[in-house]
């Protein structure tokens, strides 16, 4: 009987952390909605050096932001301080929501991308011009 409850136990605490890990997370950052011009940083920790990502930034604003598209810079420093720097067009999509319901939208960044180093990945993200509306920025990563 006490050997049941183990095994019973042990079944069930592999099930709970089987199902806290996931392939999918995000990070993000709160960003000015009255006027967001400066840099936002994302910060992506990395431990799988192996495993093929795919990397979507979303934003999530209220009702001031109607554009379609926006221009984002976006600097990538690596864990061992390689810099990538590029201009990023976000399409934003406006789904109809109830008022309690943030507004997201997110766009593909990078498909099965490899993050070859372990450490902090920072995704530093700056839009080309002042916005409103914006309440935050983050990155989905997705491991394939």
């Amino acid at each position: 009987m006490k050997s049941t409850w183990l095994q019973t136990a042990i079944a069930g605490a592999a099930l709970l952390a089987a199902a806290c890990q996931t392939p999918h997370r995000s990070v993000a950052t709160d960003v000015d909605p009255q006027g967001w011009n400066s840099a936002a940083e994302i910060v992506v920790p990395n431990t799988d050096t192996l495993a093929q990502c795919d990397l979507s930034f979303f934003l999530r604003f209220d009702p001031r932001f109607k554009d379609d598209t926006l221009t984002l810079r976006i600097e990538v420093r690596t864990p061992d301080s390689l810099l990538f720097d590029e201009p990023f067009l976000f399409c934003a999509t406006h789904a109809r929501h109830p008022a309690a319901i943030y507004h997201e939208s997110a766009t593909a960044y990078r498909r099965r991308v490899v993050l070859g180093r372990s450490g902090d990945y920072r995704f530093t993200v700056v839009p080309t011009r002042e916005v409103q509306g914006i309440e935050a920025v983050g990155l989905y990563v997705e491991t394939k």
